[in-house]
Parts: C-alpha cells; structure tokens; sequence
C-alpha cells in the first residue's frame, strides 16, 4: 500500500518523529497573480465536457494541465514526473508512486535528485477527510523526497507540496523536520499559478 496507507497527518508525524503546524504560508511575501495561457484556459474548458468524478481523470484534466503550464516555464531549471516510483523504505510505507513532483534537474529523462516539491492529487479535497487523507499522502512522500536527497548527498533544506483536488490547493513546507501546512485553501487559478512560480523561483539559484 505504500503512502495510502496514511489518512492522518499525525500518523505521518508520530511514525517518523516529526511535528507539524498551521501557519499561513505566504503571509509575508508578494504572490503575484498569473494569468492563465490560452492553452490552459481552453484545456480546463475542455475538461468540463467530461465527468471530472475520480482521481485519475481530474489528475490527467485538471491538475496536469496546471502544472505542465509551471513546467514549461521553467523548463531549462527543473523536471516534472508524473507516476513515478519514489521508494526509500518499504518496511515503513515510504513507497510507491507519486502523482507529481519536481525536481531540480533540468530536462532529466528519468528520476534523480533532488526532488524538491511533490503533489498529491484527490477526488475531492474538503476541509474534511479527503483533504486530511491527501495533505497525509503528501507529508509520507516529502518526509521519503527529503530521504531520497540525502541518500545522493543532495540536501535541500526546505521543500514544498500539495494536497489539491484541481480546484482547491493546500500547500505544505517541510522544514526542519516540521510540516508548516498553509491555513489557507487556493482556489483562484491567477493565485495557484502564482503560488507555483514563487516556490519554484525560490530553487532557481540552486
């Protein structure tokens, strides 16, 4: 079963001895809104003509699209990998495929460190189980990126995910050994994006 055998952050935090808190994440710096490209704008249009009632199909219609416009951007600095196998310790659960995840590789054809944001992709992302179920997933599997850079003597001291349903966004730094979960639930496509070019900005000079 791997990372969906965590449904609660604290199980994440008391197998691993870390700790986690809410704070707003962005509090403090400029988030500049993004417009959207006609490309993207057009392909989440076309996703409304399709039943958006599973897992898979909002990963491939909605949440896809969004970071593919993030990675095309930074193309020449980071990788992003959908799918892939992120193992480091079966026996602990910290295995399996993440839905998707950046790393600080430009153009890589397969999988190496460091993988420096990760996110997880739900049916339905309420402030309620299924947000808790996939901000967990999304803990397991930056607590096992943060592993898995080590092990290539790769350390990157802070790294960012997200647990999202497509339409709602709830970012996570990992620092520390601590999970800071935003208090604040992303729901404007200009805002997400521009989420998403501040976090990534943030590795460029790496």
């Amino acid at each position: 079963m791997g990372y969906s055998n965590f449904k609660k952050l604290r199980t994440v935090t008391k197998q691993f001895g870390l700790s986690a808190k809410e704070t707003e994440l962005f509090e403090n710096v400029t988030i500049n809104l993004i417009e959207p490209s006609s490309w993207l704008k057009e392909t989440l249009q076309m996703a409304k003509y399709m039943p958006l009632i599973n897992e898979k199909v909002k990963s491939e219609r909605i949440v896809s699209p969004i970071l593919l416009e993030i990675a095309k951007f930074y193309r020449d600095t980071f990788t992003l990998f959908s799918g892939e196998e992120l193992s480091v310790d079966a026996n602990k659960d910290l295995s399996g495929a993440c839905d998707f995840f950046f790393t600080l590789v430009a153009r890589s054809p397969y999988l190496e460190a460091p993988i420096i944001a990760i996110t997880e992709a739900k049916a339905e992302c309420r402030p309620d189980e299924d947000m808790e179920y996939g901000k967990a997933q999304c803990a397991a599997q930056l607590y096992a990126a943060k592993l898995f850079n080590e092990a290539d003597n790769k350390h990157i001291p802070i790294l960012f995910g997200c647990a999202t349903d497509g339409v709602a966004w709830q970012f996570i730094r990992f620092e520390n050994n601590t999970f800071y979960v935003d208090s604040k639930v992303y729901t404007d496509l200009k805002e997400i994006l521009g989420v998403w070019h501040y976090i990534l900005s943030l590795y460029k000079s790496e």
